[in-house]
């Protein structure tokens, strides 16, 4: 019966570990809303520059992979005038605790190199599971 006790304690402790290793793990998932167009209106971040500045901003900083999605951004201006703008959205998943940073890194050189007022960035925790 004692045995038979530490078996079952075994196959317990077993199955919770390799069950948690195969279900999902916390991390952060990162997205920066980029415009495309420059403060001035007239001039639009060209294709190319934009994947140099992915090339040398974004890839170093998230070998490990992103994600970009074209998008297109509204947002409410004076008397009632409704803007919109080509944008590009940058999706970052990371469990690194200095993941943020980076980000932020990401969003002030997007903002110098692009002239532009702002980046928006969102965080929101996520499950992740490979399948």
């Amino acid at each position: 019966m004692r045995n038979s006790a530490r078996i079952v304690a075994v196959v317990v402790l077993l199955l919770a570990f390799g069950l948690s290793g195969c279900t999902t793990s916390k991390w952060n998932r990162y997205e920066l809303y980029m415009g495309q167009t420059y403060q001035d209106g007239k001039k639009q971040v060209s294709s190319e520059r934009f994947q140099d500045f992915l090339s040398k901003q974004v890839t170093p900083k998230f070998s490990d992979g992103y994600t970009v999605l074209d998008a297109q951004g509204f947002w409410g201006g004076k008397g009632g005038f409704t803007y919109f703008e080509r944008s590009k959205v940058i999706m970052i998943v990371s469990e690194d605790k200095d993941a943020e940073a980076r980000v932020d890194e990401i969003a002030k050189a997007y903002k110098e190199e692009f002239d532009q007022e702002s980046v928006l960035k969102i965080v929101s925790p996520v499950e992740v599971g490979f399948k």
